[in-house]
Parts: structure tokens; C-alpha cells; sequence
């Protein structure tokens, strides 16, 4: 990443999902901050939105959302995954699945106003993968809006933890697990 005399954010407000009382319903919270931020879907709160959201029957987040966001119920992964996102997604706004793309190079989606989804851990924690239904995922999913960076931080929008700078090196350690990115314009 290019080192910048001043920090660059795009300013996104932050939705908390727990505030919702959601315990899952990462990636819809940071979706709809995007479109937020981009002037779309400013009609539609964080439940309403949820009720849009495409549910796979067999619980598979490559087919929509895996579950309820308000429960844990064994044997379902609770997320949405790239791809039916962006299907859902562009309902709303014109979006770029970026997925391949390195942490370094999503400051050039930054840099033309557009803020990225981004697939990584909760926390930033390492890693940590389980075997499902539908194959193997990291058990320790998570998505949050990346909208600002400075130097090697980036600027976050977290479902979970609010809004925050990270240096780039820890947001890699949970991103580049797998590189799943959406970009909102």
C-alpha cells in the first residue's frame, strides 16, 4: 500500500449487528453500510434488510444465507458467502465481486470512492477451519466494511466491534485465508 501524508476514509457509519440483537448477520450489517454510504437502500434499517435476504434451504452459504441470523443452530453455518451476495446485492447497487484480489490492491477500490466487503475472521484472529455439509470453512467467519487507510492501516466498519483502524499486516493474517472481497459503487 502507498504510504499517504493524511488519512484517506470514506467515513461509513457502522451497524452494529448485536445492537440488532443478531448474533449472526455479519455480512448483511456490512452490506447494507456499504450501500449506506453509497446513497442506496437509505430507506431500509439493518432488520428490514434482513428480511430481503436470500436463505439457502440446505443451509449452504454458497447458495444464500446459511440459517437465522438471530440463532446458533447446530449444523448450519450462519453467513452468506461472495457469490449469492452479489446476486443479492445488485438488486441494490451496481457491485464487483473482487474475490483473488490481495489486501494491498483493494486501496485502489478505496481510492475511487467505492468501499469493499471484506471476508476475514472475528477478531482478526488466525484462521481456524471446520468441516460442514457443504465442504470446509473457516469457523470463525466474519465480514466487515473496509472504507479508509493510512500508510499500512486500514479503516474498518466492524458488525461486531464498531469502527476502527488496523494495521494491514493483521487485517492480512484473516483475509488472506481466503480473499473475498465485494466492492460497492
Amino acid at each position: 500500500m502507498k504510504n499517504g501524508d493524511e488519512p484517506f476514509s470514506l467515513n461509513a457509519e457502522n451497524i452494529n449487528q448485536i445492537w440488532w440483537g443478531m448474533p449472526n448477520g455479519c455480512e448483511p450489517a456490512a452490506l447494507l453500510t456499504g450501500l449506506h454510504l453509497q446513497g442506496h437502500a437509505l430507506d431500509l434499517d439493518y432488520l428490514t434488510f434482513l428480511k430481503q435476504m436470500p436463505r439457502a434451504s440446505d443451509y449452504n452459504p454458497y447458495h444464500g444465507f446459511g440459517g437465522e441470523p438471530d440463532q446458533d443452530v447446530p449444523g448450519h453455518f450462519e453467513a452468506i458467502f461472495p457469490a449469492p451476495l452479489v446476486k443479492w446485492a445488485s438488486q441494490y447497487a451496481v457491485v464487483r465481486d473482487l474475490s483473488g484480489t490481495k489486501a494491498e490492491a483493494l486501496q485502489q477500490s478505496l481510492q475511487q470512492k467505492k468501499p469493499v466487503l471484506a471476508y476475514v475472521t472475528v477478531g482478526f484472529e488466525t484462521p481456524k477451519w471446520g468441516q460442514y455439509s457443504f465442504g470446509t470453512a473457516l469457523s470463525n467467519n466474519h465480514a466487515v466494511l473496509v472504507d479508509g487507510y493510512f500508510g499500512q492501516l486500514l479503516h474498518v466498519s466492524d458488525p461486531i466491534d464498531g469502527r476502527y483502524w488496523l494495521s494491514l499486516a493483521r487485517f492480512k493474517q484473516a483475509y488472506d485465508a481466503r480473499r473475498w472481497a465485494v466492492e460497492i459503487n
